[in-house]
């Protein structure tokens, strides 16, 4: 559970990486806490993540693209790949890896999530150019 002291560190770390229209916390008080944040491309596409913050920061989050996204052959990423970097959908969600499960601290910041996030983005539409799998672009996570 984000701790109050947490939660306000949060919002200042991502305000050094996007601005304050970009990011929007949802259900804090809640057992179901998440928040969205915009990514802009490189090549200027808007994508919606959805962070769900329910075991943050002790367990990673959980983030999803806020759509199904589709590989270069029109194929689904709803399930777990590790040449695609992804997780099992949930919401009918893309759900994206951005941390190794074994690479996860509590002191990791959402804005360092946001980052690595939007190299998880680029490398997608990479892959949607060549038919690279992702991890051609990220390497291999644990």
């Amino acid at each position: 559970m984000i701790t109050a002291n947490r939660y306000r560190a949060e919002i200042n770390a991502l305000r050094l990486s996007l601005p304050s229209n970009m990011f929007k916390f949802f259900d804090m008080d809640t057992d179901k806490p998440y928040m969205k944040m915009v990514a802009v491309t490189n090549s200027k596409n808007m994508y919606t993540l959805r962070v769900d913050l329910d075991r943050f920061p002790e367990e990673m989050p959980k983030v999803f693209v806020t759509k199904m996204l589709k590989s270069k052959r029109g194929e689904d990423l709803d399930s777990p790949s590790s040449s695609m970097h992804t997780l099992q959908s949930e919401y009918g969600f893309t759900r994206i890896c951005h941390y190794g499960f074994s690479s996860w601290r509590p002191n990791i910041a959402l804005n360092k999530v946001y980052l690595k996030c939007r190299v998880w983005l680029e490398a997608y539409e990479e892959h949607l150019k060549t038919g690279k799998a992702i991890k051609y672009y990220l390497g291999e996570q644990e």
